[in-house]
């Protein structure tokens, strides 16, 4: 399907003749903030860590009959983005958005864990940002600004058992986008998260497949009773990059179905 059998040209806020840069590109959010971005008309640099499942996006970017180039990359590597900002030479587009999508969780309380599992979530989830997002701001300032979207999470609003971690992790993550938002302000440079609730990726599907029985926890503590879908999110994502977002910094949209929207009290239901 072409670009412009969707539509996408002709959309306000597109990303024609503007490249983005995905990490953790290769399935679930990643991937779809990058079909997305394609979509609107940009071109993208995928990176993930599995390299293969990088290239695969890039090729559904291509079969959309858009540019991309996929990529193996470790954001949790101190040289993580050099070849991610030596592929965009290939695209020949400007950078406009940077998308910081790695990350991941682990099940444990403080007492269960060890130094390295407490500095691998925050690496993964916190410093990456950062590591990722200092080479770019560089570049975009010189392009005259852009946008930075941090995909954080509801942990980082709302604290989940036994993910302290990953919970403290992503909290750093919303505050470290208000405070990038207010010192790039200046260079035209937005920074901005999305806090998505549980959405329907291959990894929340691999961890339903180990833990059978757990199939309708979204319908006891979900007012919408269902996962997300990736493209849920990034349709929001691509949007807080493009121009139509231009007086939106420093945000953290939640995305959950009404998970954190408040407390159900089932006695109300009757009353």
């Amino acid at each position: 399907m072409s670009l412009e059998s969707r539509g996408a040209v002709t959309r306000p806020g597109s990303a024609i003749g503007r490249a983005g840069l995905v990490t953790a590109g290769g399935a679930g959010i990643g991937r779809a903030i990058a079909l997305e971005w394609a979509a609107e008309g940009g071109s993208v640099v995928v990176g993930d860590l599995d390299r293969e499942a990088a290239i695969e996006t890039a090729r559904q970017v291509e079969q959309m009959g858009g540019r991309a180039i996929g990529l193996g990359m470790d954001v949790t590597a101190p040289d993580a983005m050099p070849a991610m900002l030596d592929a965009l030479e290939q695209l020949d587009d400007p950078l406009h958005a940077l998308f910081n999508v790695a990350g991941a969780s682990l099940a444990k309380r403080v007492d269960e864990m060890t130094d390295a599992d407490w500095d691998g979530v925050l690496d993964l989830n916190l410093k990456s940002i950062y590591r990722c997002s200092k080479p770019v701001i560089a570049l975009l300032r010189r392009n005259g600004g852009g946008a930075i979207v941090n995909v954080a999470s509801t942990a980082g609003i709302l604290a989940e058992n036994r993910c302290s971690a990953y919970t403290a992790a992503k909290g750093g993550a919303v505050m470290l986008t208000r405070n990038m938002a207010m010192d790039f302000a200046r260079d035209n440079i937005r920074v901005n998260a999305v806090c998505p609730g549980s959405t329907m990726t291959p990894r929340i599907q691999g961890w339903l497949d180990r833990h059978p029985g757990h199939e309708d926890l979204m319908d006891r503590i979900c007012p919408m009773k269902r996962y997300a879908r990736p493209e849920e999110i990034a349709k929001p994502s691509v949007f807080l990059a493009s121009d139509a977002a231009s007086y939106i910094t420093g945000a953290s949209l939640v995305i959950d179905g009404g998970l954190t929207a408040g407390v159900r009290f089932s006695i109300f239901e009757d009353a």
